[in-house]
């Protein structure tokens, strides 16, 4: 005689199996939510960029002091 695992005898297996139904919604909440963090992290690279821009002190160079003509 076999003995059955009680666990999951009196569920069919095609009860269980639900990941096949909502593989599509999943793959899409892990690309929707990737892209919501790139967007994010492009967002903020942006903004930085600007502020430091904006926040720069101006480059001042001295004059080249003009040198005789050689030979």
């Amino acid at each position: 005689m076999v003995w059955q695992t009680p666990l999951l005898s009196a569920v069919p297996s095609g009860v269980l199996d639900m990941t096949a139904d909502f593989t599509p919604l999943l793959v899409g909440l892990v690309v929707g939510m990737g892209l919501g963090v790139l967007a994010l992290a492009f967002t903020i690279g942006v903004h930085d960029v600007r502020q430091a821009k904006r926040n720069a002190q101006p480059v001042v160079t001295e004059p080249q002091p003009s040198l005789p003509k050689a030979a």
